[in-house]
């Protein structure tokens, strides 16, 4: 509820600071006065349009601030303050509005700067303005069906409904993706398969190539190495001087004189080295002619073996380790591809069953609108009739969303508020046929029962500032103490700001306040005056007769008496 407003240099306003009360609080004034100032102000703060001459001196800024209390049962307006990280534990929050001298301007809540989409998100919440825009939601046949909702206490069911259509569209979603994918995949998977069994049936083994290759070299040149052996032995032992020989005679000379000269003792010690050695080469030389076999068998398995090999390694271009590491990934990918399609199974399991309960769901929900529509239907024509339109005649008529998919065939028939759609019939006479309200309905037909709607779901819906801007334009006689009801009525749970002419209006009010403007010589001003009883009397009377006379204030009292 709006708590206060203050402006600061905007228009004919040098400085005002009003505070404001729950119920209804009426502003009145001669034409002219400036009434629609204070209504401009607050539409400005939370995000009208700004153009010349809203600067009372051009030199100076305006500053334009909205103090509101904050119900704590309104769950939406709460939430938004929690997204946008706003404090509100005292309570109260603080819009406001600064209008450069370029007319450049800049909003804040609580201090803090915010965009103008952001200020906009909590007016819906924070204000309701009864204007001919309001009037237009009526053609629209959501907005038709969300205020049959909430007469018939179904929001609650609807969002559940709402939450669990989302969830099931998402699963559609995803079930698609997977199948997308899945079909995508299929023929890499068998080529993934053909390579793994292709890579299977070779069976390599890390660094058996190169063991091949070296056993291939000995078998490919077995009897060059085993004469090499051969002439070697024979050099080093078996022929005459020998080497072996040789080597010995010298260190059997040098020994008797390797104790007089450290050099000869190293010499003689190489020398035995170099005997030692050509001991080991002969040993291992002979190992060696043991190994090899001359087996043309053995040499066509391994010729054969590294073609295989060789073949794996030019064809996926790496050598044998990263093939084993390529099949281990190919593999993954083909495991995946399998629970990815036991997933698609599963999914679409889960979907059929969420299916049927969702249309299940829409079924309740739409057989309980149907019985909330026939009362809401005798409710509004009750209203609308005590706002002369006493022939008026309405119904909700309900259809299928037969051509509505949502994001998929699957959800056939429904949307994310079930499977109906709306559309009110009106008529205004009789033996006139009823006809979609946006074709019927005149444009005093249309604010009269929206305020009719609006009085029937007071109660029902989040409590919030009502700005009526002068709703009784061409309104008189019963019908305006009639229309002075229903806005007090609406005053009893939520606030109503209401701008009006209308005595009897002014005489329903909780709060009245009165507005004049005043010319100097230089320029004008807005004043506005919280009216005492005596005050309010004076003002009523001069409403009805343009003047305080005595039959004029006596009629006055009457009025505000009746109430």
């Amino acid at each position: 509820m709006i708590k206060g407003l203050s402006v600061e240099n905007f228009i004919i306003v040098e400085k005002l600071n009003l505070e404001f009360e729950n119920g209804l609080q009426v502003l009145t004034g001669e034409t002219g006065a400036g009434k629609s100032i204070i209504v401009g102000a607050i539409n400005l703060i939370f995000g009208s349009d700004i153009h010349t001459g809203m600067l009372m001196n051009d030199s100076l800024p305006a500053k334009l601030e909205a103090v509101f209390d904050i119900d704590n049962n309104n769950r939406k307006l709460i939430k938004l303050f929690k997204n946008y990280d706003i404090d509100i534990s005292e309570g109260e929050a603080f819009f406001a509005k600064e209008i450069g001298t370029n007319l450049r301007s800049k909003s804040f809540i609580n201090g803090r700067r915010v965009s103008k989409d952001i200020i906009k998100e909590f007016r819906i919440l924070l204000i309701d303005f009864h204007s001919q825009r309001d009037q237009q939601k009526l053609f629209d046949t959501d907005f038709q069906l969300e205020v049959l909702d909430i007469y018939g206490k179904l929001t609650k069911t609807r969002e559940r409904f709402t939450s669990k259509y989302k969830e099931v569209e998402i699963k559609i979603k995803k079930l698609k993706k997977l199948q997308n994918a899945e079909g995508e995949l299929a023929e890499k998977i068998k080529l993934y398969q053909y390579q793994i069994d292709e890579i299977e049936k070779v069976e390599p083994v890390i660094g058996e190539d190169s063991k091949l290759q070296a056993e291939l070299n000995l078998l490919t040149n077995a009897e060059d190495i085993l004469n090499i052996a051969t002439q070697l032995e024979q050099e080093i032992y078996e022929k005459e001087n020998s080497v072996y020989d040789a080597i010995s005679s010298y260190i059997s000379q040098l020994t008797k004189f390797k104790d007089d000269n450290n050099n000869i003792k190293e010499a003689v010690n190489f020398l035995q080295d170099a005997s030692a050695n050509l001991d080991n080469s002969i040993n291992s030389i002979r190992e060696v002619q043991n190994i090899i076999e001359v087996d043309s068998s053995r040499l066509e398995y391994i010729q054969g073996r590294l073609t295989l090999l060789n073949n794996l390694i030019v064809k996926y271009k790496q050598n044998i380790e990263g093939i084993l590491e390529y099949r281990s990934n190919i593999q993954q990918q083909i495991d995946s591809y399998s629970s990815g399609k036991e997933e698609i199974v599963e999914l679409n399991d889960e979907i059929l069953v969420d299916l049927k309960n969702i249309n299940k769901q829409a079924e309740e929900l739409s057989a309980k609108r149907k019985n909330a529509a026939i009362n809401f239907e005798k409710e509004i024509v009750i209203n609308i009739n005590k706002l002369a339109i006493p022939d008026a005649k309405i119904e909700f008529k309900f259809n299928v969303l037969e051509n509505s998919f949502g994001s998929t065939e699957r959800l056939s028939g429904l949307n994310e508020t079930g499977k109906d759609a709306v559309d009110i019939y009106f008529s205004a006479n009789k033996g006139v046929k009823l006809q979609p309200f946006r074709i019927a309905a005149s444009g005093g037909e249309l604010s009269r029962f929206l305020l009719a709607i609006k009085k029937i779901l007071s109660d029902r819906l989040e409590r919030r500032t009502i700005i009526f801007d002068e709703i009784d334009s061409g309104i008189g006689g019963k019908t305006s103490e009639l229309l002075a009801e229903f806005i007090h009525d609406i005053g009893k749970y939520h606030q109503i700001l209401c701008i009006s002419h209308l005595p009897q209006i002014a005489s329903y009010s909780d709060r009245h306040f009165s507005i004049e403007k005043i010319s100097g010589s230089i320029s004008s001003e807005v004043k506005v005056k919280i009216l005492d009883e005596n005050e309010r009397r004076v003002e009523i009377a001069r409403m009805l007769s343009g003047s305080d006379t005595e039959l004029a204030l006596r009629h006055a009292a009457e009025l505000i008496n009746k109430k």
